[in-house]
């Protein structure tokens, strides 16, 4: 949270005031900003808004490979400038009659809301800091995964959802049964000492776990020998191998954190050389 107390002496600006008093400005806004605007507009809105009063800041820029590089770094922590303008490039600091959410993104806003104050900046620089973190959702914490790719793939296992390449997602293996974080109690079936989200041959049967999908839809759950009530790949008695040519698609989720601050702006009634506007949070799944 970010508190800012700005003292306006109201001759300098367009205000309904005496000569010499001081107009009182809090700036309390929470540094969570919203984003308007998706691949296909022609600008991008990043905003903050609060309530009593009612007021927001916002910043406009347009959609172009700049933006694409600030919403989906190459590299976590790659940092893009720009420069305010009042065209191209712009950030306003605006108070309302009623809520500025139904107000900021709409085409059309709200009959019932409108602008009371309105104050934009000449000039100064934006920097955006865009910093991401892969996670595979696979039930391993990622500061268990960073060092490794078990089978092989090319994709580390922190951002591979099925470790072993077996083709039986990692959480379907049961890393973590408690949740607890701690994996000495992962599942493992043939007690060989490797948990099976890392054994390519849970059962130790001889016959590696992705080639016992005996119908070859992916689902390794529903291939049973007659009479059995586990599955071939947990079960030690069967070996049978398959032609398997189903595979599962590999998935996991980037979240992103783009932190935006403005250098050397000047609003009328905000004149500061850095200033947090906050930061925006983005997932994408790969």
């Amino acid at each position: 949270m970010r508190s800012l107390i700005l003292l306006i002496f109201c001759g300098c600006l367009f205000l309904s005031c005496d000569d010499g008093d001081v107009l009182s400005v809090q700036l309390d806004f929470d540094q969570n900003l919203t984003r308007c605007g998706d691949s296909t507009s022609s600008n991008y809105i990043l905003f903050d808004t609060r309530e009593d009063p009612y007021e927001s800041l916002a910043l406009l820029f347009p959609n172009n490979a700049q933006a694409e590089a600030i919403f989906n770094p190459v590299n976590s922590g790659d940092i893009e400038l720009m420069t305010i303008n009042k065209s191209t490039v712009r950030f306003i600091y605006r108070t309302y009659t009623g809520d500025p959410n139904t107000y900021i993104c709409q085409d059309i806003p709200e009959s019932s809301v409108s602008v009371i104050q309105d104050y934009e900046a000449a000039n100064g620089s934006v920097i955006f800091t865009s910093t991401f973190e892969d996670d595979d959702n696979d039930g391993v914490p990622n500061a268990l995964e960073f060092v490794g790719d078990t089978d092989g793939d090319t994709i580390p296992n922190y951002k591979d959802n099925d470790d072993d390449g077996d083709n039986v997602p990692t959480i379907n293996e049961r890393p973590d049964p408690n949740g607890d974080g701690d994996l000495l109690d992962a599942q493992d079936t043939d007690d060989d000492g490797t948990p099976d989200y890392l054994d390519m041959d849970d059962d130790n049967d001889g016959t590696p776990t992705i080639l016992e999908d005996e119908d070859n839809n992916g689902n390794l759950f529903d291939d049973l020998a007659v009479g059995a009530s586990v599955a071939r790949f947990l079960d030690n008695t069967v070996n049978d191998a398959y032609d398997v040519t189903a595979t599962k698609p590999n998935v996991f989720t980037r979240t992103f954190k783009i932190i935006v601050i403005l250098e050397n702006i000047d609003l009328s009634i905000l004149a500061t050389d850095n200033f947090v506007l906050g930061t925006f949070e983005n997932e994408l799944v790969y």
